[in-house]
């Protein structure tokens, strides 16, 4: 045990050694290279900064991604996991005797719903946490942007719909193959219920967007029904 922990402190301490070595001769090479601008010189240079390179590069695509996972934490929180414990909460407290798999299955539906036809409620939430919810600076402004264009009802309508597509096929894979289930069987339930309650939402939003009523003209076609009479002629 001990040698283990002098060989660690040998080697933090070689390492140490080593990253003050590589700054002192990148910082020669530096020198050397604005002096006399040998081409070989910049080569070896830019062979000692590939490293901060790909540190920076990084860096870089960290922030897109740390604004993609901030605004899918913030969603799955506002949309399933905060709704989930409010009813879990209400269910103990007034002893509604809601089943898991039950409570399950509305959060699911409700939530999904939620996402995809009342999206600009969801936005609004989750630019109204931080990091979205100043921006003072250029970068913010696009995370920003970029939350609200993961965000959109199309997008999210894509990824329930792939999501909810993996879970099912591998569920009805363990059902058919192993006779066995991937939770268990009232929650496997329950998430294919709530599925199939957003595909039919999804399904009469669409349709309704078809549909040629006006509520003007119904209205006047009901009255003139109620005023027409049996002995009125066409």
């Amino acid at each position: 045990m001990e040698n283990n922990t002098f060989r660690a402190y040998k080697l933090k301490w070689w390492g140490a050694v080593g990253f003050i070595i590589y700054l002192i001769i990148l910082e020669v090479i530096y020198s050397l290279t604005k002096r006399y601008k040998f081409r070989y010189l910049q080569i070896i240079e830019k062979l000692f900064l590939f490293p901060f390179f790909i540190l920076f590069s990084l860096f870089d695509l960290a922030k897109p991604a740390f604004y993609v996972f901030i605004s899918f934490l913030y969603l799955i929180i506002e949309a399933f996991i905060l709704p989930f414990s409010i009813l879990k909460i209400l269910n103990d407290l007034y002893s509604w005797n809601l089943l898991l798999s039950t409570m399950i299955f509305l959060i699911f539906a409700l939530g999904s719903i939620l996402c995809v036809h009342q999206s600009k409620i969801i936005q609004s939430l989750v630019c109204s946490l931080p990091p979205l919810k100043r921006v003072e600076h250029k970068y913010q402004e696009i995370g920003r942007d970029l939350s609200l264009y993961i965000l959109h009802p199309r997008n999210l309508s894509f990824i329930l719909f792939f999501l909810y597509f993996i879970y099912l096929f591998i569920s009805g894979f363990i059902q058919l193959q192993y006779k066995n289930f991937l939770i268990n069987e009232e929650i496997d339930g329950a998430i294919l219920k709530a599925f199939l309650v957003f595909i039919a939402c999804t399904n009469m939003v669409s349709k309704s967007h078809e549909t040629d009523i006006q509520a003007k003209n119904l209205l006047q076609r009901m009255l003139n029904l109620m005023d027409a009479h049996d002995d009125d002629i066409v």
